[in-house]
């Protein structure tokens, strides 16, 4: 197995869980709380990944501001994402939310200029259907 696709695999499984567990940690305490118990999971992940696994913190600061960024967007996201959780149902809300590489694609063929094949368009545009569909009522 190529060594990515093992990591991704294993991205998968770790973020299928990270999506459900709030629905049990959101039953039982408030959105906000709950967010703030997710950060501080992070952190000490960060700090074992940093740490242990990696060669400490780089300084480039360009770099750092768009991690910087990402944080950010992946907490008012979190957000986001928990407030759908707590009244809605799990499994439309973490498959509507997956879609989420549709902006991914869009800011990378818009803003990096990356290229799509046709394949990789129909992709997408039949994520976008997918959309529709889940957030439709049944």
């Amino acid at each position: 197995m190529n060594n990515w696709l093992g990591n991704a695999l294993a991205a998968m499984l770790c973020w299928g869980l990270w999506a459900f567990f709030p629905k049990l940690s959101l039953s039982r305490i408030s959105t906000a709380s709950s967010v703030f118990y997710e950060a501080c999971g992070v952190m000490a992940t960060s700090l074992v990944v940093v740490f242990l696994l990696g060669p400490g913190i780089d300084r480039d600061l360009e770099g750092a501001l768009y991690a910087v960024l990402t944080g950010i967007f992946g907490t008012v996201g979190l957000y986001f994402f928990f407030s759908a959780v707590k009244t809605g149902p799990i499994s439309v809300i973490s498959a509507l939310t997956a879609l989420y590489p549709v902006v991914t694609v869009v800011l990378a063929v818009v803003v990096l200029h990356e290229r799509l094949a046709v394949r990789q368009v129909l992709g997408v545009l039949l994520a976008l259907v997918a959309a529709a569909l889940l957030s439709s009522r049944a």
